[in-house]
């Protein structure tokens, strides 16, 4: 007869989604389907983005005594269906919305304060990021845009365009799901426009060392 025991190994965040995105964690087949508002996955992203705590996670191993059919997290390709190694017992939502804002290209499944359902991507403004004294309640640094990058107003004139990397640098807005492999985002950035992020950079700090 096999005994419980509990387990606090810390590991990475990445390597969780990299876990996540393989298979190798999963869901229990009986955890209802998935799908949180669109200012609480901004608020998680900011909080990771802060270092701040967001909760543990609670993960159970199979092939005990228990037997738990299991399924992909949402927006995981369906080709790495596999037997799970470890299933999401508790964090569901959180991770759920880090898996799909931070690792794959696809809009994320969220819906408004309305909740009308909706797909969104997120980004960081580096401006604001640079300049904290700039944020205020109702502009973060995290921000949400429509599933193809594009804000309208109600006239469907553009407002924000995002739909390539090079409108991204101009923008100076930072895609959330380059943040785990962002070398060659960086590096187009600096290329492009960089150097505009550095001048306020050290605007700032010579200004702070007055």
């Amino acid at each position: 007869m096999h005994s419980a025991s509990f387990d606090s190994t810390k590991i990475s965040l990445h390597e969780l989604l990299k876990e996540i995105g393989t298979g190798k964690i999963q869901l229990p087949d009986f955890q209802r389907g998935w799908v949180w508002d669109d200012e609480h996955i901004i608020s998680l992203i900011e909080s990771v983005a802060e270092s701040f705590p967001i909760g543990a996670v609670m993960m159970l191993e199979t092939g005990g005594a228990a037997s738990f059919s299991a399924r992909l997290v949402e927006g995981v390709d369906p080709s790495m269906h596999r037997t799970a190694e470890t299933l999401i017992l508790d964090g569901q939502q959180r991770l759920t919305s880090l898996y799909q804002a931070l690792m794959t290209k696809q809009s994320v499944q969220t819906r408004d304060t309305k909740g009308k359902r909706y797909e969104r991507h997120y980004y960081f403004n580096i401006k604001k990021a640079v300049n904290p004294e700039s944020v205020t309640d109702d502009d973060g640094i995290v921000f949400s845009v429509p599933k193809d990058r594009i804000e309208r107003t109600f006239r469907r004139e553009e407002t924000l365009n995002l739909s390539s990397a090079e409108r991204e640098y101009e923008a100076c807005l930072f895609p959330a799901d380059e943040i785990l492999a962002s070398s060659n985002w960086r590096t187009g950035f600096m290329i492009t426009g960089g150097s505009e992020i550095r001048r306020t950079t050290n605007s700032l700090t010579n200004s702070r060392k007055q």
